[in-house]
């Protein structure tokens, strides 16, 4: 086995691998759809402010799930986050730089993906695009990291189970994501090394505590694999 302190497995939030724009604003379109066949009749302005507070909300929670429950208190918020799933589609497209980014880090690194907290479909959103990693882990899948408690509390369990996966420490981790309370800082408390890719909204969530801290912060995937497979002693512990 390898060192503890050296880094041999990146892992990736399926958020920045994939630009969820598309898919997301069909969502955000569903919502309101879903919502008035249940009476409740909001706008796309709405939705899109609802969401946009619960991506900077003190706790943390999925957009979508925070959209819905904000602006219907009293409907059934998962059942309606499911509805919205199933009926609107996707339009995902790949990251830009994406491909040659993989290239460049896999001839130090070997790649998976972890994805706490994700909604049904991201598999199949992967493989859309013919992604291959040596790990998949998905929270709806496994049935791992995939609600918050009460409290709001996030749980690391996804990230310890893909490390006995692949038989690796935490030091021997990283992990890649845009979101610092539903990414960064499960990965954190499973031991990994943490880096925040600020490219989407998420970058609206500043860290809020050590956790959610990351360990290094890049603008971009091709500036990421840049710095990684140049400067290698950027992810070295110990």
């Amino acid at each position: 086995m390898p060192p503890q302190g050296e880094v041999q497995w990146l892992f990736f939030d399926p958020s920045v691998l994939l630009n969820e724009n598309g898919t997301e604003q069909r969502w955000r379109r569903g919502v309101v759809q879903a919502l008035q066949r249940r009476g409740r009749a909001v706008t796309l302005e709405q939705v899109e402010r609802a969401w946009m507070q619960a991506i900077s909300a003190p706790r943390p929670v999925q957009p979508l799930l925070g959209a819905v429950r904000h602006l219907a208190p009293e409907a059934p918020a998962e059942e309606v986050v499911a509805e919205v799933i199933a009926t609107s589609g996707q339009q995902d497209m790949l990251v830009t730089g994406l491909q040659l980014a993989l290239h460049e880090l896999r001839q130090r690194f070997r790649l998976g993906v972890i994805g706490p907290y994700r909604p049904p479909g991201t598999r199949e959103r992967l493989a859309r695009f013919h992604l291959s990693f040596g790990l998949v882990a998905l929270s709806d899948e496994l049935a791992l990291s995939h609600r918050l408690d009460a409290a709001g509390k996030v749980d690391p369990a996804i990230f310890t189970w893909a490390l006995r996966k692949v038989n690796a420490l935490p030091g021997q981790a990283a992990y890649a994501s845009d979101r610092v309370s539903l990414g960064l800082a499960p990965a954190k408390m499973a031991g990994l090394t943490t880096i925040w890719l600020r490219t989407t909204n998420y970058r609206l969530r500043y860290p809020r505590n050590g956790y959610e801290t990351p360990d290094l912060t890049f603008n971009s995937l091709p500036e990421m694999a840049r710095a990684l497979t140049r400067g290698p002693g950027l992810l070295r512990k110990g």
